[in-house]
């Protein structure tokens, strides 16, 4: 796969080049890599990410939001969220063939049609935002081993997200913004047979919030991006995630003052298809 950015100073390099092909045919062979990527520096990793995202849009469609994450160095790792990662409750997913698939659970956001500016902590930071969505993410570790939790090699691979499964969302007016999210948020995700698989619980306090928020944006905003109207955004939490060895069904529960969610979506193996 050639280089198809002009103007991108990714173009014409070979390194950069054999990067992009690296990691284009590991996301499409769902493969580990046996070798890690090439050592670059992290803007021209930003700009073999942006080269990946085009590549795949054809299949995947348009980015229409922001996935994030924590590097060793705990760094922010941002991922583009592409319009065909996303999925419903019901789904069926195919399990990775050569990597290990691992699932988040957490909550997303939905920015307010006008856009979102700079979250000021005075002001509550959920104004900026209409909905708060239950999700499951699934990404596959493409990594080699000694590079799980580099920056560089986390950003060239979108950290390996796949499949985002969202459940029914939560209208987040003033009222409901500020119950919801001014008390703890707690999800559980298990198997077929009721054993847990993982859960989540947090407390989104208004600093660490609007913090995360406007991190995102400054990060967005180097590489000439915003949020606009309409894009989800991943609130969190954050962490390792858990590892899905597992075929069949899942259930994922979503607990808050306003009531609950399930999500429940199926894991098949490649070769029942």
């Amino acid at each position: 796969m050639a280089l198809a950015a002009g103007g991108s100073s990714a173009f014409g390099s070979e390194s950069a080049q054999a990067t992009l092909n690296q990691a284009l045919e590991a996301f499409g062979a769902r493969q580990q890599m046996a070798d890690p990527l090439p050592d670059i520096e992290p803007g021209l990793a930003v700009e073999v990410q942006d080269l990946v995202m085009m590549n795949l849009a054809p299949d995947y469609g348009g980015v229409v939001g922001y996935w994030w994450s924590v590097a060793s160095s705990q760094e922010m790792v941002v991922s583009s969220l592409l319009e065909n990662m996303f999925t419903s409750s019901g789904a069926t997913l195919d399990l990775a063939a050569g990597a290990e698939q691992v699932a988040h659970l957490g909550w997303m956001l939905r920015v307010r049609p006008q856009g979102i500016g700079t979250v000021d902590e005075a002001a509550p930071w959920y104004e900026s935002f209409s909905e708060l969505i239950p999700a499951v993410v699934i990404r596959d570790r493409l990594l080699a081993p000694e590079q799980k939790g580099d920056w560089s090699a986390m950003t060239i691979t979108n950290a390996g997200v796949r499949y985002l499964v969202l459940g029914m969302p939560w209208q987040l007016g003033k009222e409901e913004g500020a119950t919801l999210l001014g008390a703890r948020l707690e999800a559980l995700l298990a198997d077929n047979a009721g054993e847990r698989l993982a859960e989540a619980s947090v407390l989104f306090a208004t600093r660490d919030a609007s913090g995360m928020i406007n991190e995102l944006r400054a990060k967005l905003s180097a590489r000439g991006r915003f949020l606009r109207g309409s894009d989800l955004l991943w609130l969190g939490p954050t962490g390792p995630g858990v590892s899905l060895g597992v075929t069949g069904r899942l259930s994922a529960d979503f607990s808050t003052l306003l009531g609950q969610r399930r999500i429940v979506f199926a894991i098949r193996s490649p070769d029942s298809t």
